[in-house]
């Protein structure tokens, strides 16, 4: 697995964020790892189960993508 830089920024309240962009970012790429680690044979993990959860967490990406982009558009 590569590595993932994420930006932490510190908020005026004192609480931490991170940038969305990053939050899609690894939620794209866990589920690509997860369907490498089923294919490996002796790996244990059900293909099945673990395409249903790749397809969640691909799900949820999107989401998050989508309500990002319709804060954008409410912003211009």
């Amino acid at each position: 697995m590569g590595r993932l830089s994420v930006p932490v920024i510190c908020g005026l309240s004192g609480g931490l964020a991170i940038p969305a962009l990053q939050v899609v970012e690894l939620l794209r790429a866990l589920p690509e790892e997860w369907q490498e680690w089923a294919d490996c044979e002796g790996s244990g993990l059900d293909p099945a189960t673990t395409g249903t959860l790749a397809d969640l967490v691909r799900q949820l990406a999107d989401r998050i993508d989508l309500a990002c982009i319709e804060i954008a558009s409410e912003e211009e």
